[in-house]
């Protein structure tokens, strides 16, 4: 693969990663479950193996 076309998975990647963050922090916001804010522990290892 070259660079470009891992950089741009890489970047997709990581924003489907965002997305899900985002949709699970709004829907569990309106449910009251604030113990989900774990799930960005979650994604910062998710983005951080991406990366490495």
């Amino acid at each position: 693969m070259s660079d470009n076309t891992v950089k741009h998975l890489v970047s997709f990647l990581a924003t489907i990663c965002c997305l899900l963050a985002y949709i699970a922090g709004y829907f569990s916001g309106l449910s009251g479950w604030w113990w989900t804010g774990v799930t960005v522990i979650i994604v910062y290892g998710l983005i951080y193996r991406l990366i490495d």
